[in-house]
């Protein structure tokens, strides 16, 4: 009995790896119609220039079918990312267009959408999403065996998703020109060419302090100054 095993095998401590192979599907997806249509197109090439070929015709037949396999397992996957399109609501429509695909007139058809959210809870819907998304492949056939096995060659998908693993998922993405988002949650904030770096730990402590010796001047204030003995503390202070 034959066994696929992924040529990327997850060890202990590597972390969880189980959904990259989705990120692969939903970066490539504006660009599968096209790679459909290439193949096919090299099928027909290929069996055009035949007579010049050195192959056999056996070997070469088997090219040519090879290429028309492609296409058909690129529609396929086109198809399904189209399933989870159609289950998605507005908002998870819009992360998936700010995130993976990268279409600039899809982007601009949501105009000043604002994610009902703070920033924090984003990166949480995100992982939601990317999950949901790894559940409607597999439920379209595209589990993460059924993916290696039919595009562990195909060089794109394999240059896309070892930039991934090797931490450059921003250089997968084509580059957004200004284009920040705006959250309703506290975390309120706008980031620019589609990076979200969370705060360093640096710079968290130092607005931390700042924020902590503002409130001392405020509280030193309202009490009279630190001379002032047994003055009272307004009700403001208090609440603070």
């Amino acid at each position: 009995m034959f066994v696929f095993r992924s040529p990327h095998r997850r060890t202990r401590g590597e972390g969880n790896l189980a959904y990259d192979y989705a990120k692969v599907i939903l970066y490539a997806y504006p660009h599968l119609h096209a790679l459909a249509e290439a193949s096919a197109v090299a099928a027909e090439n290929k069996a055009l220039l035949s007579f010049r070929s050195r192959l056999g015709a056996l070997e070469e037949a088997e090219r040519i079918a090879e290429e028309l396999a492609v296409r058909s397992r690129l529609l396929r996957l086109e198809k399904a990312v189209e399933e989870l399109l159609a289950q998605c609501s507005r908002e998870e429509l819009f992360l998936l267009e700010y995130r993976y695909f990268r279409r600039r007139r899809r982007l601009g058809a949501f105009g000043g959408y604002v994610v009902p959210c703070s920033e924090r809870t984003y990166f949480r819907r995100q992982s939601a999403l990317l999950k949901k998304a790894a559940c409607c492949f597999a439920a379209c056939g595209w589990t993460e065996e059924a993916y290696f096995a039919a595009f562990a060659g195909y060089s794109l998908f394999a240059r896309i998703l070892r930039a991934i693993r090797d931490g450059r998922e921003s250089a997968v993405a084509a580059r957004r020109e200004q284009c920040g988002l705006a959250f309703s949650g506290r975390q309120n904030s706008c980031c620019s060419r589609g990076g979200f770096l969370p705060r360093s730990k640096m710079t968290a402590t130092a607005t931390a302090a700042t924020q902590a010796n503002t409130m001392t001047t405020i509280c030193t204030a309202f009490a009279g100054g630190p001379s002032a003995e047994g003055s009272p503390v307004s009700p403001e202070t208090e609440e603070r």
